[in-house]
């Protein structure tokens, strides 16, 4: 708890907290109304609108002229884009030779709480493509992504964020045993990739390698998507080697560059 100038403790700043969880709305959300920021952070109207005229004002979000909603302002993105700007920029040109060398959705993301967030996408020229989206959160357990970084996590969190989870099932393939998740995250630890079979979506399939930070802590994970009739056999294996090449080769510029990733562990 921090402590004031006099040596007292301090508690919470009750208004940052209810700035921060209106922030967190649109985790999962492109633009939202008053009505619906209410609801989600649980706080009366007029609370509400006097929290976000002043996000608004100090540019955190910004409002639709037309709809009135509500959407992330140029603060808040440049706010993600700094702290982030190691590794997306490290992770760039790897995404692009990816996308070029397999014609698929090529995704690059990082662990919040026990969802992951897309930091970065390069569709597929394919008609036929993944609807994930950058900013997009997901469940971990349900995605190539999400099951290799957390595979990598200490035990002990690991094991309180899978007791915790609500495991929805997003298809009749999507895991939801808590001894077979754990099972499948040691498979790919022992792997060095993660799986996605139609999971997620029906009809679609993502590999997944992890990435580093200098502390040897699982910052991210970069993979490609597609259908699965595009990804088995000869090419799954080739997208594999080549994710867990340009894994490694990130890792080891953010290894030269000291960069350590949030430890933002639910």
């Amino acid at each position: 708890m921090p402590i004031n100038e006099t040596g007292e403790m301090k508690g919470p700043i009750q208004s940052v907290s209810r700035a921060a969880a209106i922030l967190r709305c649109f985790f999962s959300a492109d633009e939202l109304s008053l009505q619906e920021i209410s609801e989600q952070v649980g706080l009366h109207k007029s609370t509400t609108s006097t929290l976000v005229t002043t996000l608004k004002n100090e540019h955190f979000l910004e409002q639709d002229p037309k709809t009135s909603k509500y959407r992330l302002g140029m603060t808040s993105f440049l706010l993600g884009a700094n702290s982030n700007i190691n590794l997306t920029t490290f992770a760039q040109p790897f995404l692009v030779s990816l996308n070029g060398r397999f014609q698929e959705t090529v995704n690059l993301a990082t662990p919040l709480g026990s969802d992951i967030i897309y930091l970065n996408k390069i569709d597929s020229a394919h008609s036929m493509r993944t609807c994930t989206r950058i900013g997009h959160c997901l469940p971990f357990y349900c995605t190539a992504n999400g099951k290799i970084i957390f595979a990598y996590y200490p035990e002990e969190s690991l094991n309180r964020i899978i007791d915790n989870l609500s495991m929805r099932k997003f298809t009749e393939h999507t895991i939801s045993d808590r001894n077979c998740l754990r099972q499948e995250l040691l498979q790919a630890k022992q792997n060095g990739y993660a799986c996605d079979n139609e999971e997620l979506e029906d009809g679609l399939c993502c590999y997944a390698a992890p990435i580093f930070d200098y502390s040897d802590y699982p910052a991210a994970a970069i993979s490609v998507s597609g259908p699965c009739f595009r990804m088995g056999g000869g090419v799954r294996d080739q997208i594999v080697r080549e994710l867990q090449a340009s894994a490694r080769e990130i890792t080891e510029m953010l290894v030269r560059s000291r960069y350590i990733a949030s430890r933002n562990v639910g």
